[in-house]
């Protein structure tokens, strides 16, 4: 069989997509975009951290919005209840920055909590946040009365409960990490009892909170500058 023999294949002529197909593309990608991080299907919840790297099956999820200090306890004390009688394991969060698989238990129950508040004391020059609150809230706040946190990370989407349970470092060097700013917080146990902790009571549950890599603190109490 000489060159010429060789068998053949018809030349395929590749096509450019047209302007309407870019954009059905393109409108495809945002729809996947913006699907939401809680998603249900057969039965079961998937939830994913910041990254969306990690998606997490979980048996139950609960957004905890209310403001109201009685009620929080009360639904908090009542998911951990259930959970334990279930042997499910019990995650919390914020923004949910945290990743690798931190942030999310497998089939466990996964705590959201979206409160913002935080309420300041001039006379002391402290803040009080819920475990809620996001950076930016805590800056919506103190910026009207000429103040700033003295310590916090670089992004204002953060939680500021979950930037103390990493005791992360800030960007004003002088101050040292944001553990360092807190002063007290009030910390919900396993059992549902609630303890007040700080360097002076509790220390221990205080240290422990404040490398806990997780949402643990129901409230604290930082000082501003």
């Amino acid at each position: 069989m000489g060159p010429d023999d060789l068998p053949t294949t018809p030349a395929r002529h590749s096509r450019r997509p047209t302007r309407r197909q870019l954009l059905q593309s393109t409108a495809a990608l945002a729809a996947v975009a913006v699907i939401p991080r809680t998603a249900r299907g057969q039965g079961r919840i998937t939830l994913d951290d910041a990254s969306r790297l990690n998606p997490t099956p979980v048996a139950r999820h609960v957004v905890v919005r209310t403001t109201d200090d009685p009620a929080v306890i009360e639904s908090l004390r009542r998911e951990l209840k259930e959970a334990t009688a279930a042997g499910r394991p019990v995650a919390m969060g914020a923004a949910r920055h945290s990743m690798g698989g931190q942030s999310l238990a497998r089939d466990g129950t996964a705590l959201t909590f979206e409160t913002p508040i935080c309420e300041p004391d001039r006379a002391a020059g402290l803040y009080r946040v819920h475990a809620g609150a996001r950076w930016r809230d805590v800056i919506t706040t103190l910026d009207p009365l000429g103040f700033s946190p003295r310590v916090m990370q670089s992004n204002n989407d953060f939680g500021v409960a979950s930037t103390f349970s990493v005791n992360a470092h800030g960007w004003p060097v002088p101050f040292g990490p944001f553990g360092s700013t807190v002063r007290t917080l009030r910390l919900m146990l396993a059992d549902g009892s609630i303890v007040t902790c700080s360097r002076g009571q509790n220390r221990d549950l205080f240290n422990h909170v404040m490398a806990a890599t997780a949402c643990s603190a129901s409230s604290s109490i930082s000082r501003w500058r």
